[in-house]
């Protein structure tokens, strides 16, 4: 016969089993300090991120040459910078003179309506006419299309030496009296008669009255003017140098 059991005593179908190491609260620390350890070596064995400053920039990026840009892209892309030698060159090539410094060209050489305009607007020199234009064809026109250089520089010079303001008036275009000497062939240019103007012109020797009636004065370098109803006619034949 079985002993009897006591108070005290357990059956074996009844039997607590002991609690295994996975339960155990101080084997879950050390799981839990063993897994921050892997996870901290892991941490400093990975590369470093790239940062967004030393990130390749997509838009920096040099694009494929896809031939010749478009209108949009060249207003767009920023004016490549310009080098002093290349201004020198292109300075070079224009076709006016420098305002403070006057070609040395024949007398004879007869210019574009750009250049005269050129020339005489450095020295100060302006022009008008009664149809505000410059067409040679335009009787209210003023055109200096053609003209000579020798007649533009005595003009200048004597805008220099008498001081005045000198105002054109009369060129090369349509409207004037012919002959060889003319303002056709560029030998003439009309000026607006002033104070200053008409005291600088009766310095000059008088040399008697024209067929019209025109009171005439010559410079010492051969150019003449002549007095008509408002304004002075200079006729230049040869220039202040020949």
């Amino acid at each position: 016969m079985p002993r009897p059991c006591s108070i005290h005593c357990v059956m074996p179908s009844g039997r607590r089993r002991a609690p295994g190491l996975a339960h155990r609260p101080a084997f879950r620390l050390a799981a839990g300090a063993t897994a921050l350890a892997i996870a901290g070596t892991m941490l400093a064995l990975a590369p470093p991120r790239a940062s967004a400053a030393t990130r390749p920039s997509l838009v920096s990026r040099p694009l494929p040459d896809a031939g010749p840009p478009s209108p949009a892209r060249r207003l767009l892309s920023p004016a490549p910078a310009s080098r002093p030698e290349v201004g020198l060159q292109a300075a070079r090539k224009r076709t006016v003179p420098p305002r403070d410094v006057l070609p040395d060209l024949p007398n004879s050489q007869r210019l574009d309506q750009q250049f005269a305009e050129y020339a005489l607007r450095a020295s100060g020199i302006g022009w008008r006419s009664t149809g505000g234009c410059s067409d040679r064809t335009v009787r209210t026109c003023t055109s200096f299309e053609g003209i000579r250089w020798g007649t533009i520089r005595s003009l200048i010079e004597f805008a220099e030496s008498s001081g005045c303001e000198v105002t054109v008036t009369g060129g090369t275009e349509h409207g004037h009296a012919g002959g060889v000497h003319s303002h056709a062939n560029g030998y003439k240019v009309d000026i607006a008669t002033g104070i200053c103007v008409d005291e600088a012109v009766r310095r000059y020797p008088f040399t008697g009255v024209r067929g019209d009636g025109a009171r005439l004065h010559r410079s010492p370098e051969g150019v003449v003017f002549a007095r008509e109803k408002d304004h002075w006619d200079i006729t230049i034949r040869r220039g202040p140098r020949g």
